[in-house]
């Protein structure tokens, strides 16, 4: 019925007619029983029925569809095959935690079926469609209009001496406006500023948003477009930079602490030029480490992952505090495990130094990290650790490998990157492949991570074999897109525009990025599954 053609936690898909959904829908579907009233005892429910099987026409194609009636009890529900699931009761549903049956729902059912949600409030909407939702209807919108209710995007507002055809109008509109705007944001990576927009109004909905844990494949590993950040530091993009974070390997026990700034990448905006010319003055290598929040700690490495904007008022909340202080001491242990002696130099602002839960730090920063006396204190400071550094085998070329090496490793679980390697301006990395200078990936410039080249793709399957994102096919072959009849495999991890290789029979034929999880791949009928951007001759 569907086919997906971008995620953002919630999804975007095409009907057969290129249409695009989320979206409304009208649709004869019969219930041909007497229904589990919602809060019938659990010793009643065998007298009802929970599901009603049926088909019916849609857009000239018959569907089957399944409406789902269990009531309170949401684990009682049997899914059966079918092109679309109806949610029934979904007026009671909505305001409890039970409401948290749509994502299991979704997760069961094929990416290429339906899940409709009727008699919704445009508010609604947002949270639904994050949560799995795909077909909504107006009925709410005729209703209200005919007791004098005028919908906007939050809520509905009573009017006086009102005219039925035109509240009923203006109803639909705000219907029609919030799901363009979702489809917008699903594109643009930005759904989840909508749910929180229309979701802190209404307690239950807020309550329902606290409470959904996302299936991360669904979001990029990085995004194109800016994150913006403002009610709640938890956030899906977040807990997967998280959940990664701990495979980064420091390089230098000399560790320099960093305050974070509002121009991403870091290293672009005017406060850190000057932080990395001190810090190139000392003749030093030193582990640069931004501290921020929401993402607690960013290494110079990783920086081109993070795009975002946060409210800054000078004060930490509590869970600021105590996630940057966590990141901090993790990364503090793995250097500590990997060097005998490490020092921590802060330059950071009276604001970071006043949180920091640590005893040995050195700070040097004067008032302002920027001053000239502030930059001055750093640099020397640094060359007073110069000692420190000698025999680890450390140096500013080792590092620039060691970087890209850790960027792999984030991405993608496993370092391929061999440790000779030439990157020029462009962000493309070479390396020698029997003795020919061979371009293995490039770092995109728009989300800070690597794209494959075909040398890269074998490099990786060769190294990671099926502990990395691989694509399994059944064929040769060509650039394109990947459909079902042509998959056999994947890894279930692999998440939406992920990279990815593919294979057939263990050998490596090619590169491209998913088109959606590697989870929902195993479960897609139809619908292409992978962009196929080069194969091996």
């Amino acid at each position: 019925m569907l086919e997906p053609i971008a995620y953002d936690i919630g999804r975007m898909c095409k009907e057969k007619d290129k249409e695009l959904t989320p979206k409304l829908i009208e649709i004869d579907v019969k219930a041909d029983g007497i229904k589990t009233p919602f809060d019938t005892y659990r010793e009643l429910t065998p007298i009802f029925k929970k599901s009603f099987i049926g088909t019916t026409e849609y857009k000239g194609n018959e569907i089957k569809y399944q409406i789902l009636n269990f009531g309170k009890h949401v684990d009682l529900i049997n899914l059966e095959d079918a092109d679309l699931y109806v949610i029934a009761d979904g007026r009671r549903l909505i305001e409890r935690k039970e409401l948290q049956i749509i994502p299991k729902i979704r997760e069961k059912i094929s990416p290429n079926s339906a899940i409709y949600f009727p008699a919704v409030f445009p508010w609604e909407i947002p949270l639904l469609v994050y949560m799995g939702v795909d077909y909504f209807d107006d009925s709410l919108a005729k209703l209200y209009a005919s007791i004098g209710y005028k919908f906007t995007k939050n809520r509905a507002i009573k009017v006086n001496n009102y005219n039925f055809e035109e509240l009923y109008n203006n109803n639909k509109k705000v219907y029609e406006e919030i799901l363009e705007e979702v489809k917008i944001a699903i594109k643009n990576g930005f759904l989840r500023n909508i749910v929180e927009e229309t979701a802190i109004s209404h307690p239950y909905l807020w309550a329902n948003y606290r409470r959904y844990e996302p299936d991360l494949r669904n979001i990029p590993l990085s995004k194109e477009n800016k994150i913006i950040v403002t009610t709640n530091i938890n956030i899906p993009e977040v807990k997967k930079y998280l959940e990664r974070l701990d495979r980064y390997e420091p390089y230098s026990n000399v560790i320099v602490l960093l305050p974070c700034s509002s121009k991403k990448p870091y290293s672009t905006s005017q406060s850190h030029q000057k932080f990395i010319k001190a810090i190139k003055s000392a003749k030093v290598v030193v582990e640069e480490v931004i501290l921020t929040s929401p993402y607690g700690l960013v290494p110079r490495a990783l920086e081109g992952l993070v795009n975002y904007d946060i409210p800054v008022t000078g004060e930490w909340s509590f869970e600021e505090i105590e996630l940057i202080n966590n990141c901090l001491k993790n990364f503090l242990k793995k250097v500590e495990e990997k060097f005998d002696d490490y020092v921590v130099i802060a330059h950071l602002p009276e604001h970071y130094l006043e949180i920091l839960d640590l005893d040995d730090i050195i700070i040097t920063s004067k008032g302002n990290p920027t001053s000239e006396e502030s930059l001055k204190n750093l640099t020397d400071t640094l060359k007073n650790y110069k000692e420190l550094t000698k025999n680890k085998n450390i140096s500013k070329k080792g590092q620039k490998i060691h970087n890209i090496q850790q960027l792999a490793k984030f991405q993608f679980g496993i370092n391929f990157i061999p440790n000779e390697i030439f990157i020029n301006h462009k962000g493309q990395i070479f390396t020698k492949i029997s003795n020919k200078n061979q371009q293995i990936a490039s770092i995109n410039s728009k989300n800070g991570l690597l794209i494959l080249t075909l040398s890269g793709g074998e490099l990786l399957w060769n190294i990671g074999g099926r502990d990395v994102n691989y694509v399994e096919v059944n064929y040769e072959i060509k650039k394109g897109s990947l459909f079902p009849p042509g998959f056999v495999d994947c890894n279930e991890n692999i998440s939406y525009n992920d990279e990815v290789v593919l294979i057939k029979d263990n050998e490596f034929l090619g590169v491209g990025r998913a088109l959606m999880s590697g989870f929902e791949m195993k479960k897609a009928k139809h619908g292409a599954l992978v962009n196929i951007r080069n194969v091996k001759r």
